[in-house]
């Protein structure tokens, strides 16, 4: 990014297959983040309660990367959050829209495997989802393979119940086999 436009924010996340997300929050550094003092504690404090990832619906443990500043006079806050490997989609929930001023605008991108996703978000569209590639092959595979463990089980069990019915019927009263 050659310069930084107040008003205007940018949000990065790198998904890496294994779970873990890498997020890049960009603000021009001149630019207020509401009421939040520039301290290291608020402003994570800031990016940890204003912002949710989750994968598939569950939400992804955030931890606080630092902060920085830009050769182009913006404001670098870093997190990573930790998900289950192997998710069908990625979604963002921005909450600090609201505490920033009114008309802020934030340019979010989703990256993964090839894939991305990207919107321009506002206090009134605070989130942007990001469906993996080849989240559907891997849940066909599960589903398949519980299929077949399935039926292998039911198998097992009529088999035994079969058995069990043949050695019931060979046994005369009294429990004392004649051959």
């Amino acid at each position: 990014m050659l310069g930084h436009t107040p008003g205007l924010s940018m949000v990065e996340l790198d998904v890496d297959p294994g779970g873990r997300i890498d997020g890049q929050f960009t603000f021009a550094s001149a630019e207020p983040l509401g009421d939040t003092p520039l301290r290291e504690e608020d402003l994570r404090d800031f990016l940890l309660a204003g912002v949710d990832v989750t994968a598939d619906g569950a939400r992804c443990e955030p931890s606080y990367g630092g902060s920085g500043v830009a050769e182009t006079d913006a404001l670098v806050l870093q997190a990573s959050y930790a998900c289950p490997a192997h998710a069908g989609e990625i979604t963002l929930t921005l909450y600090y829209l609201n505490r920033l001023r009114p008309g802020h605008r934030e340019v979010a991108r989703i990256v993964a495997q090839g894939a991305s996703a990207e919107a321009l978000l506002t206090s009134d569209r605070r989130a942007l989802s990001l469906r993996l590639p080849g989240a559907s092959d891997v849940r066909a595979r599960t589903g398949r393979r519980l299929i077949l463990l399935s039926a292998a089980f039911t198998a097992f069990l009529l088999s035994l119940l079969a058995w069990r019915a043949w050695a019931t019927r060979r046994r005369p009263p009294g429990g004392v086999r004649t051959s």
